[in-house]
């Protein structure tokens, strides 16, 4: 029985139709899949979203027993880490003095002071030679001093990809005579370049006591993402 031609047209056109569709699903599928193979999305300002976790580099933490002996410091090294970089061969020592009597400690017995240092060294040929210096300190404090690197707060990073580390600390600096906000201070070095956010801690004594935080102008932006990151990952303090 012979069709009119009208049938086989709309039955040309359903089957065009389905494979057009089947083609669009083929197509979406495929971007999806090569979306999840590339890894994060990016957000607006063309920085992966999870930019502040990747860029860390190879490093290794040392005792202070392997310092050479061209490596002078004040204080107790409580972290020390070495890594290489286009500058070569790289030292971090973070140190702390503990407590100690002030100058004044004649005339006010309960003063004491206490102090943070960090030193980065690179190896230049034979030589060991200081690139950089922070310095914080305590001074004539007659009730409780907290001046310690915060745990877990250190990180060697290459994140602009330029050969050369960054490193990034934060430590507490404060003298109280109770549960308060403490200062915070979260520093970048790059080379002889340094980067710094100021603040307190945010502290919960069953209920919220908001810190601060405020970083210096001129940090790039790639920089900046990842301290505000770090910041918020360690400024909150619990007391039960």
């Amino acid at each position: 029985m012979n069709r009119p031609l009208s049938s086989f047209l709309s039955i040309g056109l359903r089957v065009s139709v389905v494979l057009v569709f089947t083609l669009l699903l083929f197509s979406c599928s495929q971007s999806k899949n090569a979306e999840n193979k590339n890894g994060a999305s990016v957000d607006s300002t063309g920085i992966n979203a999870d930019q502040t976790a990747s860029g860390e580099i190879k490093s290794d933490t040392l005792k202070a027993t392997a310092l050479p002996a061209a490596i002078t410091y004040k204080g107790k090294p409580v972290k020390i880490m070495g890594w290489k970089d286009k500058l070569g061969d790289n030292l971090l020592l973070l140190t702390e003095t503990g407590e100690f009597a002030s100058a004044d400690s004649a005339e006010y017995e309960d003063n004491r002071d206490a102090e943070l240092h960090v030193y980065h060294y690179v190896k230049t040929g034979a030589d060991w030679n200081k690139v950089a210096t922070v310095n914080d300190q305590i001074s004539s404090c007659p009730v409780d001093i907290v001046t310690r690197f915060i745990p877990g707060a250190l990180f060697i990073t290459d994140l602009n990809g330029d050969g050369i580390a960054e490193c990034t600390f934060a430590y507490h600096l404060t003298c109280t005579g109770g549960v308060d906000n403490k200062v915070m201070k979260l520093i970048m070095l790059e080379y002889k370049n340094k980067y710094v956010i100021r603040g307190t801690t945010s502290v919960n004594v069953g209920e919220e006591i908001p810190g601060t935080m405020k970083y210096e102008a001129g940090i790039p932006e790639r920089f900046k993402i990842f301290m505000i990151a770090k910041w918020k990952a360690f400024e909150r303090e619990h007391y039960n």
